[in-house]
């Protein structure tokens, strides 16, 4: 039987934390569900699966409040819009309380409520970072990523925040925008830049679609084969090409009873590659490589590099996501000490596990099933330190930080039996954490929560 893929045995080296700090260095705090968009790209409603809405309370919130003294961040904000929330100031304010002078406070919008008087409001508060998502600047295309959305509101919001700005000198407010690439809007992605970049943007975060519905698939820009693999693949197909060898060929002839010379030549040379790949523990998927994956890819790194320039031209500081998966076993959560507070109170470890729902990766349907390790407030009696200390949780992220887990995008058997199920309890590693198929972990995905590195 041929090889058609080759999972590195170990993992690269990632930046990691003590997974048993007695308290959490970030929250992720969903202090609403509710949202007065229909975004294509949102969870909420292109997921075949419904969550219940609702607003956190004054009470599950101060059950966060034992954690703040210790944390560099506090991002308010989950599937829902934050704006909604009529307690939004009042908890900006408590956290201010209450983190040290060096935390900051943020949350993501889609600024269609960020009126003069709430931007001054929030200012007041202490809010430290904010950030706006904008996905185009061309009225028709925005309207249609962000359904019920316009782009006139986007630039009220941001003429908002700088009046609120100017009207406090050495104000810390730092303006950010989010744009949410997909192939539709890959070409606006410079624009978008330099046009918020004019009204004031201070920063930019890219991050690829993740598609929760079956028509969204065909609109990740992203690769199926880590750069490291791509590398490695282009160096023997140039060999191959000075060889003669057409290795395309490979999965047309290598189930034949009797070989030609030439595909001899062939399935000999592709046995060599998965033998030097192995080797040198590079990751080798055939069946992507020699279909040619990838091939959209060049397109998205030319728009990024425009984007790069703009940046650089208008001093944008802008965080790019990955245009291929990294075998880099890098959990932006965990790692950095985050947790996920749903606005009921229950604590997830990440943005990946926070609920259940569908998604549609490489064209393949994947469930993902939440992972809860308590819930926080009155009616349960524990605050956010005691499910961060509870065994199960403190479990979980040894588990994570070890790494041990494996490479999915990777694999020719992907999306297997121990991925693709509602009970999950083990991957083929035996590793009792579903990160393998992770877009985070893939650098694929990126919020306004991580770590600039």
């Amino acid at each position: 039987m041929p090889t058609t893929a080759i999972t590195a045995r170990l993992p690269e080296a990632a930046p990691q934390q003590d997974a048993q700090l007695p308290y959490p260095r970030k929250l992720f705090v969903e202090v609403t569900s509710r949202c007065n968009l229909h975004c294509r790209m949102c969870v909420k409603h292109s997921s075949a699966i419904r969550a219940p809405e609702g607003d956190m309370t004054g009470e599950t919130y101060a059950a966060l409040l034992p954690a703040m003294p210790h944390l560099n961040g506090l991002v308010l904000n989950g599937v829902g819009e934050p704006l909604l929330h009529r307690n939004l100031e009042t908890f900006i304010r408590l956290a201010r309380q209450h983190m040290p002078p060096e935390g900051w406070v943020g949350f993501q919008t889609n600024g269609h409520l960020l009126t003069e008087s709430r931007a001054h409001a929030l200012l007041d508060a202490g809010l430290d970072r904010i950030c706006l998502s904008i996905d185009a600047v061309s009225p028709e295309l925005f309207s249609t990523c962000r359904a019920g959305g316009d782009v006139d509101h986007m630039e009220r919001a941001l003429a908002n925040l700088a009046a609120a700005r100017a009207a406090r000198p050495g104000s810390p407010l730092a303006v950010g925008v989010e744009f949410v690439v997909m192939r539709d809007n890959l070409h606006e992605l410079p624009a978008t830049l330099r046009w918020a970049a004019e009204r004031g943007a201070d920063f930019a975060i890219v991050s690829h679609v993740l598609p929760y519905a079956p028509g969204m698939s065909g609109q990740a820009v992203f690769g199926t084969n880590t750069e490291e693999s791509m590398r490695f693949y282009r160096e023997w197909q140039a060999r191959a090409e000075r060889e003669g060898i057409d290795i395309r060929r490979y999965f047309d002839v290598v189930w034949r009873f009797r070989f030609t010379e030439e595909e001899t030549r062939i399935t000999s040379f592709i046995r060599e590659m998965t033998e030097a790949a192995r080797e040198a523990d590079v990751p080798l998927h055939l069946h992507n490589l020699l279909r040619d994956a990838d091939a959209h890819v060049p397109e998205a790194e030319a728009v990024f590099d425009a984007a790069r320039a703009v940046a650089r031209e208008h001093g944008l500081h802008l965080r790019l996501p990955a245009l291929h998966p990294r075998n880099l076993r890098h959990c932006p959560a965990v790692d950095e000490g985050g947790a996920f507070i749903a606005w009921d109170g229950k604590v997830a470890p990440c943005y990946f596990l926070w609920r259940d729902y569908h998604c549609h990766m490489y064209g393949m349907r994947k469930q993902v099933v939440g992972r809860f390790f308590g819930t926080v407030g009155p009616a349960q009696g524990q605050d956010i330190i005691d499910v961060w200390n509870g065994p199960e949780y403190r479990a979980f992220r040894d588990r994570v930080t070890a790494k041990g887990y494996p490479f999915c995008t990777n694999c020719n058997v992907y999306p297997c039996d121990d991925i693709e199920t509602t009970t999950f309890e083990t991957d083929c590693y035996g590793e009792p954490v579903p990160c393998g198929d992770c877009p985070w972990c893939l650098g694929l995905l990126q919020c306004m929560g991580q770590e600039v590195g």
